[in-house]
């Protein structure tokens, strides 16, 4: 059975994963599921848990190959016949309890250079409860001797799509190849334009919006409850699945998918960026519950 750390301040309580990737389990306000939770009796892995922590990069990498500082580099694909390599390989590896009280969970990861990534790391996140909300801090410091790209991001997933409501704001989106790859940057195509709520559509996006305005919103009209997603992230990947899923993800993330291929590292705020020796990278998202009663 997976280990679970807990943590409950007022009406809000979580569940912490350590070596399930990190993940976070569950996430509960006024007994209600906010995010997706971690069925015990099912399959264990991070991307079955209500959010997971992606690290040193988020989303895809083309075909699991890329070139930084004039060398070819090949991660390992992880995640079965999908031909590219997603979302980092923190949440496919064990974490370690640093701190852990009833209003704060922190984990560490140490990652070795490896055929998942080529440079080594360490990593931090904190979970941190306030009595309406809770506070997700993920850093990345680079043990490589020399400049490394790195990127983080988080993946939500929200309970209960078949009824809810979104609000997503944003600018721009990178529409998608047939290798589900971004291929050209456009206006927000009216399907996908959630400026006011309305329910999201199931099977609809899995794309990357660029000038994000946080927080987005999740509401459920029949429990009078809903959920603000905030972040210093100006890019955030919506999700829609099949209604099977019954779920909705809104990621921040610090760079646009595929973005190692796609553009010179810190070109802008959707590239990766660069760490020296010794440095560190931080992003965070914070879910604050409101009552709509």
């Amino acid at each position: 059975m997976t280990r679970l750390l807990e943590c409950a301040l007022g009406e809000t309580r979580i569940a912490v994963a350590p070596e399930l990737g990190g993940a976070l389990a569950w996430l509960r306000w006024r007994g209600h599921d906010i995010l997706r939770p971690l069925d015990p009796a099912g399959e264990q892995r991070a991307n079955l848990c209500g959010s997971y922590p992606l690290i040193p990069w988020s989303n895809r990498i083309a075909n699991g190959c890329f070139t930084f500082n004039k060398v070819k580099h090949r991660v390992k694909r992880n995640f079965g016949d999908h031909p590219h390599s997603l979302h980092g390989n923190g949440w496919q590896t064990a974490w370690q309890v640093l701190h852990a009280t009833e209003l704060e969970i922190v984990l560490e990861l140490h990652s070795p250079a490896s055929e998942s990534w080529p440079w080594p790391y360490r990593a931090e996140q904190r979970f941190r409860l306030f009595p309406d909300r809770l506070r997700i801090e993920l850093t990345l410091f680079n043990n490589a001797e020399e400049n490394v790209p790195v990127g983080l991001g988080f993946h939500p997933f929200f309970a209960d799509a078949e009824h809810s409501e979104i609000r997503f704001v944003s600018s721009r989106v990178w529409l998608n190849d047939e290798n589900s790859l971004p291929s050209k940057e456009t206006d927000v195509p009216e399907p996908w334009c959630y400026h006011t709520f309305r329910p999201p559509i199931p099977g609809s996006v899995d794309n990357c919006f660029t000038g994000w305005q946080s927080p987005a919103e999740v509401r459920w009209p029949q429990k009078h409850i809903r959920v603000e997603i905030d972040s210093a992230a100006t890019n955030a990947i919506l999700f829609i699945p099949p209604r099977e899923r019954n779920v909705v993800a809104i990621e921040p993330v610090t760079h646009i998918n595929n973005a190692i291929n796609l553009l010179p590292a810190n070109d802008s705020e959707h590239a990766m960026k660069t760490l020296n020796p010794g440095a560190s990278l931080t992003h965070w998202m914070e879910l604050r519950m409101v009552s709509d009663e």
